[in-house]
């Protein structure tokens, strides 16, 4: 057939396996421009430099959680569970980065049956593992008695059944992508559905995938965050009305300005990446508090404030790189279904592997996220791979407070304070639950 490379992302080739015949094929992971040569070298490099960092940063979680103890929380097993996913994701990037360089697939039909399907699973692992922990956070925050129903143990099987449901989903994965040869002798690992006058598999396998590793799990995370944003601000009303002195006279040269704490509590205090240092310059004082939050329970609401911050942050980074690879695989979908006669394809592979770098991207900016946000992990980190002596935050949450570069626990005589005072309100035990 006549200018067979019209489009260097299509080869014509011919299907006897499926029943399609004679058609064109999306290449993927190859594309038959020699014109294109430098960007291929840089999408090397790129590809390559994201495999380094990415391998570096995810094993140094893996070990930090199962080294550690302490590290050994809920939330942490299911950052466990991300690190693991975007390990194996990584793995994959050396085939794709040797494939832009040799043009055609050489690496034969079994590895091209097995690399997009590690893809596949990595990545829905890596959604319905965030919706658990939202709906860990959820019960923990939000639902009486405000603790976890989960132990790590059972965390751990949780996310053994997230891996075991969807690599079971996707098997048929490993059926449609094969190994296509074209007339000019060149090969390619593209996605061919079966042919069928019954059945249109192709737009089966795109709902399932759509509702089962999209709408599902973000309808999740929407409602549960949702809910705990909103239980959270719920307790501004409590917690800083509450922190006016009764009366000014009782605190000598202060005013009433003065004597307030500074504890309000918006949205901007969730979001921003830096954690708010609140005053405690009235914390030693005799003045009444009547329904006032103590400082233990405004600490644990700080703990609260930061880990639904990583987690929040963690969820928008996440659907903001997968989000590309999502749309394009539905445009190679729509482009893909013309007739042999139509050939104004408007999709390239580059597209594809721009989408592709992005979600691989993923795999570094998850681990950098929690190293660098969540103060147990950095301690963590630093005494893996600085040897330095620190000891590790409170063991109950992935994130605590810092203060003058040292580690700062409640002191003794706090806790025994927050034993003796009166039993929290509803308010109250929404920040009581251990992180």
């Amino acid at each position: 057939m006549e200018n067979v490379l019209w489009n260097s992302s299509y080869v014509y080739g011919i299907d006897n396996e499926s029943g399609w015949g004679g058609r064109y094929f999306f290449t993927y992971f190859s594309e038959f421009d020699n014109s294109r040569s430098y960007y291929y070298i840089v999408e090397v490099v790129i590809f390559l430099l994201t495999f380094v960092v990415s391998i570096i940063a995810n094993v140094s979680i893996i070990i930090c959680v199962a080294r550690y103890p302490e590290m050994k929380t809920v939330t942490n097993c299911f950052v466990l569970n991300l690190a693991v996913g975007d390990l194996l994701f990584a793995l994959t990037i050396p085939v794709v980065a040797y494939t832009r360089l040799t043009q055609s697939w050489r690496l034969g039909d079994i590895t091209c049956r097995i690399v997009p399907y590690i893809q596949f699973v990595s990545g829905i692992v890596l959604l319905w593992t965030l919706a658990l922990i939202s709906i860990d956070r959820h019960r923990c925050i939000v639902v009486p008695p405000y603790r976890s129903k989960m132990s790590p143990s059972q965390a751990t099987i949780a996310s053994c059944l997230i891996w075991l449901a969807t690599a079971a989903v996707f098997i048929p994965v490993t059926l449609w992508f094969r190994e296509i040869h074209s007339e000019n002798d060149l090969t390619v690992c593209s996605l061919v559905f079966p042919k069928s006058d019954t059945v249109s598999f192709s737009i089966v396998f795109i709902v399932v995938v759509v509702l089962f590793a999209c709408l599902l799990p973000m309808g999740l995370l929407v409602y549960h965050y949702q809910q705990i944003f909103q239980k959270i601000l719920s307790t501004k009303n409590a917690w800083s009305t509450s922190c006016v002195v009764i009366s000014a006279v009782e605190i000598k040269g202060c005013s009433r300005a003065q004597t307030r704490r500074q504890s309000e509590l918006s949205l901007s205090d969730i979001f921003v990446p830096w954690p708010r240092k609140f005053s405690t310059q009235m914390s030693t004082t005799n003045a009444s508090r009547h329904g006032s939050l103590s400082t233990q329970e405004e600490l644990r609401l700080n703990k609260h404030i930061k880990v639904v911050r990583i987690l929040f942050l963690n969820v928008l980074v996440v659907l903001a790189m997968w989000l590309p690879i999502t749309i394009v695989m539905v445009l190679i979908h729509i482009d893909g279904r013309r007739d042999n006669n139509d050939r104004n394809y408007f999709l390239r592979s580059c597209h594809f592997i721009a989408a592709l770098l992005i979600a691989l991207s993923n795999t570094v900016v998850n681990p950098l996220l929690y190293g660098v946000l969540s103060d147990n992990f950095r301690v963590c980190l630093m005494k893996i791979w600085c040897r330095r002596k620190a000891s590790l935050l409170d063991p109950a949450t992935p994130s605590s407070g810092r203060q003058n570069g040292k580690l700062k626990r409640p002191s003794a005589s706090l806790s025994e304070k927050s034993e003796k005072s009166e039993k929290y309100d509803t308010e109250r035990k929404a920040v009581n639950c251990i992180v």
